[in-house]
Protein backbone atom coordinates (compact mmCIF):
# COMPACT_ATOMS: atom_id res chain seq x y z
CA UNK A 1 0.00 0.00 0.00
CA UNK A 2 0.78 3.24 -0.29
CA UNK A 3 0.42 5.92 2.47
CA UNK A 4 0.94 10.15 2.13
CA UNK A 5 1.42 10.65 5.51
CA UNK A 6 0.88 14.39 6.41
CA UNK A 7 1.53 17.07 8.97
CA UNK A 8 1.04 20.46 10.44
CA UNK A 9 -1.48 21.69 7.84
CA UNK A 10 -1.93 24.60 9.70
CA UNK A 11 -5.51 25.66 7.60
CA UNK A 12 -3.59 26.27 4.33
CA UNK A 13 -6.38 25.39 2.14
CA UNK A 14 -4.00 26.05 -1.44
CA UNK A 15 -0.85 24.09 -0.29
CA UNK A 16 -3.32 20.70 1.10
CA UNK A 17 -5.45 20.75 -1.59
CA UNK A 18 -2.28 20.60 -4.21
CA UNK A 19 -0.37 17.94 -1.87
CA UNK A 20 -3.80 16.01 -2.17
CA UNK A 21 -3.93 15.99 -5.78
CA UNK A 22 -0.28 15.01 -6.05
CA UNK A 23 -0.41 12.33 -3.57
CA UNK A 24 -3.15 10.92 -6.05
CA UNK A 25 -1.25 11.43 -8.94
CA UNK A 26 1.14 9.14 -7.58
CA UNK A 27 -0.67 6.29 -7.15
CA UNK A 28 -1.64 6.77 -3.09
CA UNK A 29 -4.25 4.71 -1.67
CA UNK A 30 -4.19 5.87 1.93
CA UNK A 31 -4.03 8.95 4.00
CA UNK A 32 -2.92 9.70 7.03
CA UNK A 33 -2.97 13.12 8.87
CA UNK A 34 -0.40 13.62 12.21
CA UNK A 35 -2.55 16.54 13.58
CA UNK A 36 -2.70 20.63 13.57
CA UNK A 37 -4.63 21.20 10.75
CA UNK A 38 -5.72 24.69 12.23
CA UNK A 39 -3.65 27.40 12.93
CA UNK A 40 -2.05 30.57 11.59
CA UNK A 41 -3.58 30.36 8.30
CA UNK A 42 -7.31 31.64 6.63
CA UNK A 43 -8.88 28.40 5.86
CA UNK A 44 -9.34 26.24 9.28
CA UNK A 45 -12.80 24.83 8.35
CA UNK A 46 -12.19 24.41 4.94
CA UNK A 47 -9.35 22.03 6.14
CA UNK A 48 -11.11 20.34 8.88
CA UNK A 49 -13.61 19.35 6.29
CA UNK A 50 -11.34 17.70 3.98
CA UNK A 51 -9.00 15.68 5.99
CA UNK A 52 -12.51 14.60 7.82
CA UNK A 53 -13.83 13.46 4.22
CA UNK A 54 -10.45 11.49 3.59
CA UNK A 55 -12.09 8.87 6.59
CA UNK A 56 -8.31 8.30 7.10
CA UNK A 57 -6.69 7.96 10.75
CA UNK A 58 -6.02 11.57 12.13
CA UNK A 59 -4.02 12.52 15.37
CA UNK A 60 -4.55 15.75 17.71
CA UNK A 61 -1.45 18.24 17.08
CA UNK A 62 -0.90 20.96 19.75
CA UNK A 63 -2.97 23.23 18.07
CA UNK A 64 -5.31 21.03 17.56
CA UNK A 65 -5.68 20.94 21.62
CA UNK A 66 -5.01 24.46 21.72
CA UNK A 67 -8.15 25.53 20.15
CA UNK A 68 -10.28 23.48 21.71
CA UNK A 69 -8.88 23.84 25.14
CA UNK A 70 -10.83 26.03 27.89
CA UNK A 71 -8.17 28.48 27.86
CA UNK A 72 -5.41 28.81 25.50
CA UNK A 73 -2.55 28.14 27.57
CA UNK A 74 0.55 31.05 28.43
CA UNK A 75 3.60 29.56 26.70
CA UNK A 76 1.71 29.98 23.02
CA UNK A 77 3.27 32.94 21.66
CA UNK A 78 1.60 35.91 21.16
CA UNK A 79 0.97 35.40 17.22
CA UNK A 80 -0.16 31.51 17.71
CA UNK A 81 -2.32 33.21 20.26
CA UNK A 82 -4.01 35.50 18.35
CA UNK A 83 -4.06 33.09 14.70
CA UNK A 84 -6.46 30.87 17.81
CA UNK A 85 -8.54 33.26 18.82
CA UNK A 86 -9.39 34.09 15.13
CA UNK A 87 -9.57 30.53 14.31
CA UNK A 88 -12.03 29.78 17.65
CA UNK A 89 -14.44 31.94 15.52
CA UNK A 90 -14.76 30.28 12.58
CA UNK A 91 -15.29 26.53 13.47
CA UNK A 92 -18.63 25.27 13.97
CA UNK A 93 -19.80 23.18 17.20
CA UNK A 94 -19.46 19.87 15.08
CA UNK A 95 -15.97 20.71 14.16
CA UNK A 96 -14.97 21.75 17.29
CA UNK A 97 -16.22 18.24 18.77
CA UNK A 98 -14.36 16.45 15.90
CA UNK A 99 -11.05 18.20 16.74
CA UNK A 100 -11.18 17.37 20.68
CA UNK A 101 -11.61 13.77 20.33
CA UNK A 102 -8.53 13.03 18.46
CA UNK A 103 -5.77 10.94 19.65
CA UNK A 104 -2.38 11.95 20.57
CA UNK A 105 -1.10 8.93 19.15
CA UNK A 106 -1.93 5.42 17.56
CA UNK A 107 -0.66 2.10 15.90
CA UNK A 108 -1.39 2.19 12.08
CA UNK A 109 -0.27 -1.52 10.86
CA UNK A 110 3.16 -1.97 11.20
CA UNK A 111 3.96 1.66 12.25
CA UNK A 112 3.04 3.99 14.47
CA UNK A 113 2.43 7.36 14.30
CA UNK A 114 2.42 10.50 16.92
CA UNK A 115 2.42 14.34 16.39
CA UNK A 116 5.21 15.47 18.64
CA UNK A 117 6.50 12.49 20.29
CA UNK A 118 6.18 9.18 22.00
CA UNK A 119 8.16 10.70 25.00
CA UNK A 120 5.09 12.34 26.86
CA UNK A 121 2.77 13.19 23.57
CA UNK A 122 0.61 15.35 25.64
CA UNK A 123 3.90 17.63 26.36
CA UNK A 124 4.29 18.34 22.93
CA UNK A 125 8.08 17.89 23.02
CA UNK A 126 10.41 18.69 20.24
CA UNK A 127 12.66 16.08 18.58
CA UNK A 128 15.33 17.97 16.54
CA UNK A 129 18.44 16.12 17.58
CA UNK A 130 19.89 12.82 18.23
CA UNK A 131 19.58 12.89 22.05
CA UNK A 132 15.87 13.72 21.19
CA UNK A 133 15.54 11.00 19.01
CA UNK A 134 16.93 8.52 21.53
CA UNK A 135 14.76 9.22 24.31
CA UNK A 136 11.47 8.72 21.73
CA UNK A 137 12.78 5.38 20.67
CA UNK A 138 12.91 4.24 24.29
CA UNK A 139 8.39 4.39 23.93
CA UNK A 140 8.39 3.23 19.82
CA UNK A 141 7.85 -0.30 19.63
CA UNK A 142 7.75 -0.85 15.63
CA UNK A 143 10.61 -0.96 13.27
CA UNK A 144 8.28 2.94 11.77
CA UNK A 145 7.58 5.61 13.30
CA UNK A 146 5.94 8.78 11.39
CA UNK A 147 5.88 12.56 13.62
CA UNK A 148 5.29 16.38 12.88
CA UNK A 149 5.75 19.24 14.97
CA UNK A 150 8.91 20.46 14.04
CA UNK A 151 7.77 21.66 10.43
CA UNK A 152 11.65 20.08 9.19
CA UNK A 153 11.94 17.05 7.35
CA UNK A 154 14.61 14.63 8.79
CA UNK A 155 14.99 11.74 10.19
CA UNK A 156 16.76 9.29 12.65
CA UNK A 157 18.15 5.50 12.92
CA UNK A 158 18.70 3.74 15.83
CA UNK A 159 22.01 2.14 14.00
CA UNK A 160 23.34 5.29 12.64
CA UNK A 161 22.16 7.53 15.52
CA UNK A 162 22.82 10.96 13.49
CA UNK A 163 19.93 13.20 12.57
CA UNK A 164 19.59 13.34 9.11
CA UNK A 165 18.16 16.52 8.07
CA UNK A 166 16.21 16.82 4.36
CA UNK A 167 15.87 13.58 2.39
CA UNK A 168 14.81 12.63 -0.54
CA UNK A 169 14.21 9.21 -0.59
CA UNK A 170 14.91 6.27 2.89
CA UNK A 171 15.13 3.18 2.04
CA UNK A 172 13.93 0.81 5.44
CA UNK A 173 16.70 -1.93 6.41
CA UNK A 174 14.97 -4.52 8.38
CA UNK A 175 17.31 -4.61 11.02
CA UNK A 176 17.17 -1.13 11.75
CA UNK A 177 14.40 0.93 13.56
CA UNK A 178 13.51 4.83 12.01
CA UNK A 179 11.42 8.21 13.16
CA UNK A 180 10.61 10.12 10.17
CA UNK A 181 9.51 13.86 10.37
CA UNK A 182 6.89 14.56 7.38
CA UNK A 183 7.88 18.50 7.26
CA UNK A 184 4.70 20.63 7.17
CA UNK A 185 1.45 20.88 4.39
CA UNK A 186 0.92 24.07 5.26
CA UNK A 187 3.87 26.24 7.26
CA UNK A 188 6.96 24.93 5.56
CA UNK A 189 10.00 26.33 7.67
CA UNK A 190 13.87 26.20 6.36
CA UNK A 191 14.84 27.13 2.93
CA UNK A 192 11.99 25.39 1.04
CA UNK A 193 8.66 26.79 1.17
CA UNK A 194 6.92 24.42 -1.42
CA UNK A 195 4.22 22.37 0.48
CA UNK A 196 5.60 19.25 2.37
CA UNK A 197 4.47 15.55 3.11
CA UNK A 198 5.73 12.07 2.64
CA UNK A 199 4.92 8.87 0.48
CA UNK A 200 5.32 5.67 2.16
CA UNK A 201 5.08 2.42 -0.11
CA UNK A 202 4.64 -0.78 2.64
CA UNK A 203 5.52 -3.42 0.31
CA UNK A 204 8.89 -1.73 -1.07
CA UNK A 205 9.35 -0.28 2.76
CA UNK A 206 10.77 2.88 0.57
CA UNK A 207 9.93 6.57 1.86
CA UNK A 208 10.02 9.41 -0.21
CA UNK A 209 9.56 13.01 0.66
CA UNK A 210 7.73 14.80 -1.72
CA UNK A 211 7.75 19.13 -2.29
CA UNK A 212 4.30 21.01 -4.36
CA UNK A 213 4.14 24.24 -5.30
CA UNK A 214 0.87 25.82 -4.19
CA UNK A 215 -0.84 29.30 -4.91
CA UNK A 216 1.67 31.07 -2.33
CA UNK A 217 0.01 34.35 -2.95
CA UNK A 218 -3.31 33.68 -2.69
CA UNK A 219 -2.73 32.16 0.58
CA UNK A 220 -1.24 35.36 2.01
CA UNK A 221 -3.68 37.51 0.45
CA UNK A 222 -6.04 35.54 3.29
CA UNK A 223 -4.14 35.68 5.79
CA UNK A 224 -3.75 39.47 5.53
CA UNK A 225 -7.38 39.57 4.82
CA UNK A 226 -8.53 38.07 7.46
CA UNK A 227 -6.53 40.64 9.32
CA UNK A 228 -4.19 37.57 11.18
CA UNK A 229 -0.67 38.27 11.79
CA UNK A 230 1.34 39.51 9.05
CA UNK A 231 4.59 37.39 10.16
CA UNK A 232 2.20 34.40 9.31
CA UNK A 233 2.08 35.76 5.73
CA UNK A 234 5.31 36.08 5.79
CA UNK A 235 6.62 33.39 6.78
CA UNK A 236 4.80 31.57 4.03
CA UNK A 237 6.82 34.15 1.24
CA UNK A 238 10.19 34.14 2.92
CA UNK A 239 13.34 31.86 4.10
CA UNK A 240 13.69 31.80 8.12
CA UNK A 241 16.56 34.21 8.39
CA UNK A 242 14.48 36.70 5.92
CA UNK A 243 11.19 36.13 7.89
CA UNK A 244 12.75 36.82 11.23
CA UNK A 245 14.44 40.03 9.49
CA UNK A 246 11.08 40.99 8.23
CA UNK A 247 9.35 40.20 11.95
CA UNK A 248 12.16 42.56 13.49
CA UNK A 249 11.23 45.61 11.57
CA UNK A 250 7.76 45.32 11.99
CA UNK A 251 8.23 45.12 16.00
CA UNK A 252 10.23 48.01 15.35
CA UNK A 253 7.77 49.85 13.63
CA UNK A 254 5.23 48.80 16.08
CA UNK A 255 7.63 49.99 19.07
CA UNK A 256 7.98 53.62 17.50
CA UNK A 257 3.65 53.89 16.65
CA UNK A 258 3.25 53.06 20.38
CA UNK A 259 6.25 55.55 21.11
CA UNK A 260 4.66 58.54 19.11
CA UNK A 261 0.71 57.98 19.92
Amino acid sequence: MKYAILSDIHANLEALTSVLEDARAHGVTHFICLGDVVGYNANPSECVDIIRALDCPVLMGNHDAYMVADEIPEIVNDRARKSLEWTRTQMTPDQHEWLAQLPLQRRVGAFEIVHASLHDPEMWNYVVNATEAIVHFHFQETPLCFYGHTHHPMYFSIKERVTHKGFDRIELKDDDQYLVNVGSVGQPRGEDKRAQYVIYDSVERVVEMRFVDYDVALTCQKIREAGLPEHNAIRLEKSDIDAAAALKQIEEAEKLVDHLT
